[in-house]
């Protein structure tokens, strides 16, 4: 359990600065449905992984204009790591104004060993 909040802390630290990125219109979204960074933060929970050592996985994604998520490349040394992160993200719907579609994002998800 302590890895799986471990790696959603990392998860939201990494997307808080794409949450307060937007225009005001994305804070008003913000406040009524979650922040971006808590969506992607629920996509990811629960993950039942063992993690020998902690290290960083880089998810290159773009958005369709249905804002769905469409994972083009996940790069980490552990390859159970990169199946989860596709299965839980690929086609994801998103809500939010502040992304744009078919723009490419990437996204480092910082992985933290089990202790």
């Amino acid at each position: 359990m302590k890895r799986c909040k471990s790696f959603l802390a990392a998860v939201v630290m990494t997307l808080s600065t794409v949450a307060f990125a937007g225009s005001p219109s994305s804070f008003e979204f913000e406040a009524k449905t979650g922040s971006i960074s808590y969506q992607i933060e629920r996509m990811l929970s629960d993950s039942g992984l063992v993690i020998e050592e902690d290290f960083t996985a880089t998810v290159f994604f773009v958005m369709t204009s249905a804002r769905k998520i469409k994972i083009l490349l996940v790069e980490s040394p552990n390859e159970e790591v990169n199946a989860f992160l596709k299965k839980r993200l690929t086609n994801q719907k998103l809500h939010g104004d502040s992304w744009k579609s078919e723009k490419v994002y990437e996204l480092p998800v910082r992985v933290q060993a089990t202790r």
